[in-house]
């Protein structure tokens, strides 16, 4: 999935305050009709079951909302496991006989410039592209383990190695991971259901349109807007997430 944009949370955020609208006015017409009937429904029952139904969806709201903190804390705490371990591997790199310790140290750095490629908006493949630089690093660790003496210098650097393989893959679990389809479906469900059922009561009393409508659509929009930024992350958020990747290479450029 592609990095989130603001004209994407904008349009979001005016479909969901146009919805919630809808849905208020779709139950207020309702309450309407249903009070100019023979024997209209009692407001308190109905009071009831609107803040019941209300109460579900702050539930669900919460719910979400932890999902995607989850995702955004996840994501950071992994870009920066990252970064360390690229760094130890860097460092550790100074065991090596020469010249794979001079090769390692480029290939190394070579790999953090493909790493934050993607922060350039390049459409290249990057995960490919690291593999291969993996491969090679590992190639040259083979050759420098093959040299009298330096099994003991090459194992902590072998072991570096297979940590920056496992790092690279759990940023790539936790970038891809999203809520799933099913909860934002249940989320909108419930949120139609819940305003709808609002407007009813509203119209079974007799109440004509309310600022209060306009001002909760705007607060469930901004609610969704807000889990959706965490739940997918957008190129500034990519940016600021990247940046002890970012500090590394700068470092390692560093004489």
């Amino acid at each position: 999935m592609q990095p989130i944009t603001p004209s994407f949370l904008g349009g979001l955020f005016v479909a969901i305050v146009v919805g919630t609208l809808l849905s208020f006015e779709t139950g207020l017409r309702l309450g309407r009709w249903r009070s100019r009937q023979p024997n209209p429904e009692a407001l308190l029952p109905v009071r009831m079951l609107v803040t019941s139904t209300l109460g579900m969806l702050s539930f669900i709201l919460g719910f979400t909302f932890g999902l995607a903190s989850s995702h955004f804390d996840n994501r950071s705490q992994s870009i920066f496991d990252e970064a360390t371990t690229i760094g130890d591997a860097y460092h550790r790199a100074d065991l090596l006989p020469e010249p794979e310790r001079t090769n390692e140290r480029r290939l190394i750095r070579s790999y953090l410039d493909v790493r934050l490629e993607p922060l350039d908006g390049r459409k290249t493949d990057i995960v490919t592209r690291l593999r291969q630089l993996q491969e090679q690093m590992w190639h040259e660790a083979v050759g420098a383990s093959r040299k009298e003496g330096a099994t003991s210098f090459v194992m902590p650097f072998t072991q570096s190695l297979i940590e920056i393989n496992a790092q690279r893959e759990r940023v790539l679990t936790e970038v891809r991971s999203r809520i799933p389809v099913v909860v934002w479906v249940i989320l909108n469900a419930i949120m139609a259901v819940s305003v709808a059922a609002a407007g009813y009561h509203a119209g079974l009393a007799g109440t004509q349109r309310s600022i209060a409508a306009v001002a909760y659509s705007l607060v469930f929009a901004a609610v969704i807007v807000l889990i959706t930024a965490a739940d997918i992350p957008g190129v500034s958020q990519l940016r600021t997430s990247h940046q002890a990747l970012v500090d590394l290479r700068e470092r390692l450029k560093t004489p």
